[in-house]
């Protein structure tokens, strides 16, 4: 029944995305299926069922791991790479990046008939909630948990009105707000009200489709400082402060309409800045006055907000069921048409995703998900092809890893194939890629120090590397299979080396003379290494 419930909820998505049309491959911004390789994985799919699914730029991507679950809701990623996900047995999830599971827990929400979704705090608290889908009106129930799985407080079904992601919001003190009958709410990280402003208000769930067409467009945000935000009908943004007073609010914003949500992102410099199809926005968060562009903008300051852009001048929007690419002043420089098997929507503005290199990534309904490089062209293509509008999320790790939760098949990760280290489950900032050499992997030195507590020397002339703490000095030399461990002579498996300008050591020998366990996965071309 929860999974029919949740069909039901999808279809309701559905039917406010028109179809895309679709276009064949005309030239070489499609990757051909000759690229690709079969992943024959084995899962109850909603008939009818379709062919495996294919990975597409095989020679660069491989499929690291998967999660078996038959129906995931919600994909998110906090700032140290955990995954968090919730199932239709009312789960929630926590999973390390390399697929190790962190720890899971039941949630009672007080329905019988609902979804379990969740909002993730800037402090890491996860705010679970879910809406009896079939009462009215809808209540709301909500569930805070620590990033450990513990549950910090609990509202019982009550007079809630937000029912979605972006009508939530949680700073980085553990302070939640949310939508109520009485206007807006603040709560602690003990779940106490801090305040009720009663004019942030939105429509009474008892009026059902009106309730819940606003509640779709009314949108709630938090920056870093914790000053609020939310947009009203006529287009006015209104800004709180952390006690609820208001800051400011601005004038009618012309390109918010019913159709154009308020999405902002927050710069570093304080500007909150938002994109359409006619172009880039801003907006002062200090005082809510409307920023002019007269000559282009700090593009540095721009991707300081997360904004989708190719770390140029350029930026990603999904337009017309296409992925599009538009200067600041909303000139098209390319666009993307979806596959021919694409039978319904292809990204949405939220669901837009880029890396470091400027590359965007999004999914699509039929389960797809894909990556394009800043010309426009296919990087990376997971072919699903499914033949119902499939429930889909997708993240991008910082080690560029692709997460996505995909319906039938469960929670999937994909990414370059290369080595990947992780410290304790979580990954292990590296510069470059490590190398293997026979069967002993290689990592920059530096970086590997740093992460293990060791504090660096290099001596440029002897090219001699050092890494010391309490009770323990490492020495090894370039081109050199004899290392000094507390002035011990060791033998190293391979001579440490200069690739690329950066200094290579061998993993193993570092890890156990520190010693830590280190595993290796070969599914996954992972080392993990365990400092408990």
């Amino acid at each position: 029944m929860k999974k029919l419930c949740a069909l039901c909820l999808t279809f309701f998505m559905v039917i406010f995305i028109i179809p895309n049309q679709s276009y064949g491959a005309t030239d070489d911004v499609y990757l051909p299926d000759s690229t690709g390789v079969q992943l024959k994985w084995e899962y109850k799919e909603t008939p009818p069922k379709r062919p495996y699914p294919k990975l597409l730029n095989a020679v660069n991507y491989e499929s690291k791991w998967k999660m078996d679950n038959s129906l995931l809701f919600n994909l998110a990623l906090d700032q140290n790479g955990i995954l968090y996900t919730t199932d239709s047995d009312d789960t929630l999830h926590a999973v390390y990046p390399n697929g190790k599971q962190k720890w899971s827990i039941r949630l009672n929400m007080g329905f019988d008939h609902s979804v379990i979704y969740f909002k993730l705090g800037q402090d890491g608290t996860i705010y679970a909630y879910s809406s009896d889908i079939l009462a009215q009106p809808r209540l709301t129930s909500i569930c805070a948990l620590s990033p450990d799985g513990e549950v910090k407080w609990k509202l019982p079904p009550s007079a809630i009105y937000s029912q979605f992601n972006n009508n939530f919001a949680g700073d980085s003190e553990g302070n939640f707000v949310y939508f109520s009958n009485e206007g807006l709410v603040s709560r602690n990280a003990k779940g106490e009200i801090n305040w009720i402003n009663k004019n942030i208000t939105t429509t009474d769930p008892a009026k059902y489709l009106e309730s819940l067409f606003q509640l779709f467009q009314s949108t709630l945000y938090i920056d870093s400082k914790g000053n609020i935000y939310v947009d009203t009908a006529n287009g006015e943004i209104i800004s709180l402060d952390s006690t609820g007073t208001e800051r400011w609010r601005s004038q009618p914003q012309s390109y918010l309409d019913r159709f154009t949500r308020f999405y902002p992102f927050f710069s570093e410099s304080g500007f909150l800045y938002m994109l359409t199809i006619d172009g880039l926005h801003a907006l002062n968060a200090n005082d809510g006055s409307t920023v002019e562009f007269s000559s282009p903008p700090d593009f540095s300051d721009i991707r300081s907000s997360g904004m989708p852009m190719d770390g140029k001048d350029g930026f990603y929007i999904q337009n017309q069921g296409q992925i599009q690419k538009i200067d600041y002043k909303g000139n098209l420089k390319w666009a993307y048409f979806p596959r021919a098997t694409e039978k319904y929507s292809i990204g949405q503005m939220d669901s837009l995703v880029t890396d470091d290199k400027g590359n965007v990534y999004f999914h699509t309904g039929v389960g797809n998900i894909i990556s394009l490089n800043g010309e426009g062209k296919e990087i990376f293509v997971f072919l699903r092809n499914a033949f119902w509008h499939i429930i889909t999320d997708m993240v991008v790790g910082k080690n560029g890893n692709i997460y996505s939760s995909n319906m039938d098949i469960g929670l999937i990760a994909f990414g370059k194939k290369q080595i990947q280290v992780y410290l304790d489950n979580l990954a292990l900032p590296l510069p470059v890629a490590p190398i293997m050499d026979g069967s002993t992997v290689l990592v920059p030195f530096r970086s590997l120090f740093e992460s293990l507590g060791l504090g660096v020397g290099w001596d440029p002339v002897s090219k001699t590397i050092t890494g010391t703490k309490e009770g323990l000095t490492i020495q090894m030399n370039i081109g050199s299979k004899n290392a000094l461990v507390n002035g011990q002579v060791k033998q190293l498996p391979l001579a440490p080396k200069i690739t690329s300008n950066s200094a290579y050591v061998p993993l193993r020998f570092v890890g156990e003379a520190l010693d830590k366990n280190l595993s290796w996965d070969s599914k996954s071309s992972s080392v993990n290494i365990d400092s408990k």
